[in-house]
């Protein structure tokens, strides 16, 4: 009977230690996923933070197109009605001219 419980004692024992080794191994795993974690979350910040700039920079280039194309149309815009006043120029100072010296208009 003491040969009995000498080997369930060798046997609780050595369960014990197979329970404490994969205790430390557990912790170890998970020591390990903390830090793949960290690492993976410290790389998808840093590809966060170049597509942000990369889309920071296209919206920047985008608006300065957009601008540019505006000024274009305005620059037009303000060139036609230039050419404008100036073929109606001479109407309007003969019009001013007649009104002043009270000519009779057409």
């Amino acid at each position: 009977m003491e040969r009995v419980l000498e080997e369930l004692k060798r046997i609780e024992e050595e369960a014990e230690k197979i329970r404490s080794e994969a205790s430390e191994k557990a912790e170890e795993i998970i020591r390990l996923a903390r830090q793949e974690a960290e690492k993976l979350i410290l790389d998808a910040e840093k590809r966060a933070e170049k597509t942000a700039n990369r889309l920071t920079e296209n919206f920047k280039a985008s608006i300065k197109r957009r601008r540019e194309e505006i000024m274009k149309k305005c620059e037009s815009e303000i060139n036609k009605i230039k050419e404008n006043a100036k073929r109606r120029k001479s109407l309007a100072v003969n019009l001013l001219f007649k009104i002043l010296t009270g000519e009779k208009q057409d």
